[in-house]
């Protein structure tokens, strides 16, 4: 058995890292079926154009059967001969009898390569697609069931003014909803590379935007009018949207990871029996799952800097900046799809405290409500002037006092506001806004 390097396709930490759907669709398997498959469709198009003689397009078809060509053969070959195609076209070649002469006609390597690796994404973006799909679904019907509880907002990580969990849930769906429309429209705009050597396609000289044109409608792609041997904008975008979905994971997870804190204990992850506990703690239940999304989207944030670089071509073909997309592209979306699943479980099983929600929106005895006296008071006062009339109160409020008792004793304020009064704007239902209405507007635009 080979040893295995990495992590992704670890026998004991590979389910961490990788999912076997998106790892099947980056195999050396599917890369090569897709060389294959370009490799057939362009024999079909020029044979169907009168270009070469119509039995290519049947025998070079028939050679180009994966079941044909052996990996570790052609991974040897591809070694001996430091290039990754040529000893491909010569195992087609071997199998196309009298139309050897005829396979990869007017091509070269990168638009073999180019487009296999498009075919390949529209696979991955399918995936990947799916699990937003899930995951906006689920956010949805959490931000229904959890539409009207208050809640704690916290801001630089101290509690503002209250919110709604669902809120939390609805804002969520809401990007993972940005996410699809953005990945879509990449998928959207997938386009065939033909071009050949530098980008004129001479070698068929005014056959070559027929070929380009024929060959993109054989592979459902779009005919781009010309080659992007160089132009690698739309896979950096690709990466840099991977790593957005990746990234929006990643702070989901790392906010039920705070959540679940100790000393919070609001949400937690939804283990099960046994998981998640500590090798010396026998009290532990981690948020392993959590804390794994988060590694992820960490891992996935550093690739768009990468696929980046790789748009750097110097001239018209430049191999140092093409290589490095052949471990950026399937590592994104590898990556991707491991958190998107992921953080589906995570948000799927969540735990909900409503208890410890309820203890900590009150632990500061009202002063989250802090915001909605002033804001009331600033109709008779000023905003400045109530800002600063509450304000001074706080300053000088004693420990474990009582914030509502504090503001009717105050002169200023209790000749405007009765105590009923001040412990209506003091109850944090009564101060979450228009929480409840964005919910439901997410829910209904999204579900």
């Amino acid at each position: 058995m080979k040893p295995v390097v990495h992590v992704s396709d670890s026998r004991l930490l590979g389910h961490l890292f990788s999912t076997a759907a998106m790892k099947a669709i980056w195999s050396d398997e599917a890369t090569l079926a897709g060389w294959l498959k370009v490799e057939a469709a362009l024999a079909r198009v020029q044979s169907e154009l009168g270009i070469v003689p119509a039995g290519s397009a049947a025998a070079i078809g028939a050679a180009c059967d994966a079941n044909r060509h052996d990996l570790q053969s052609l991974g040897g070959a591809i070694e001996k001969a430091a290039h990754p195609l040529t000893p491909v076209i010569a195992a087609i070649e071997q199998h196309a009898g009298d139309f050897a002469q005829y396979v990869h006609y007017g091509a070269t390597t990168q638009d073999i390569m180019d487009t296999g690796t498009v075919l390949q994404v529209q696979d991955g973006l399918q995936v990947v697609l799916d699990s937003l799909a899930t995951l906006r679904a689920v956010y949805i019907r959490q931000a229904r069931r959890w539409r009207d509880l208050p809640m704690a907002g916290r801001t630089h990580g101290q509690h503002a003014v209250p919110i709604t969990l669902g809120l939390k849930f609805a804002l969520w769906a809401q990007e993972a909803d940005t996410s699809i429309a953005a990945l879509a429209g990449i998928e959207a705009d997938l386009a065939v590379q033909f071009a050949g050597a530098a980008g004129t396609l001479a070698s068929l000289g005014a056959d070559g935007a027929r070929v380009r044109s024929a060959l993109a409608a054989e592979l459902n792609l779009r005919d781009p009018g010309a080659g992007w041997h160089t132009s690698r904008q739309q896979l950096a975008s690709l990466v840099s949207q991977l790593a957005i979905a990746g990234a929006n994971c990643g702070k989901i997870a790392n906010e039920i990871v705070n959540l679940q804190r100790t000393e919070i204990g609001e949400l937690s992850e939804g283990a099960a029996p046994g998981a998640g506990g500590s090798s010396t703690m026998p009290q532990k239940r981690n948020p392993m799952l959590a804390q794994n999304a988060v590694a992820l989207a960490r891992l996935m944030v550093t690739k768009p800097a990468a696929a980046i670089q790789a748009t750097m071509h110097e001239h018209e073909r430049d191999m140092a900046a093409w290589t490095m997309e052949w471990a950026v592209i399937p590592e994104s979306f590898v990556l991707t799809h491991a958190a998107l699943e992921q953080t589906v479980r995570l948000v799927e099983n969540v735990v909900v405290n409503e208890d410890r929600i309820k203890a900590n929106l009150a632990a500061t005895g009202g002063l989250i409500c802090a915001e909605a006296v002033m804001m009331d008071l600033a109709a008779e006062m000023g905003r400045n002037e109530a800002h600063q009339v509450v304000k001074d109160i706080i300053a000088q409020l004693a420990p474990g006092a009582s914030f509502a008792n504090a503001l009717a004793a105050d002169p200023r304020i209790g000749k405007l506001r009765s105590p009923d009064q001040i412990k209506a704007l003091l109850e944090p239902a009564n101060h979450t806004g228009e929480a409840a209405q964005v919910v439901d507007r997410i829910v209904s635009e999204l579900g």
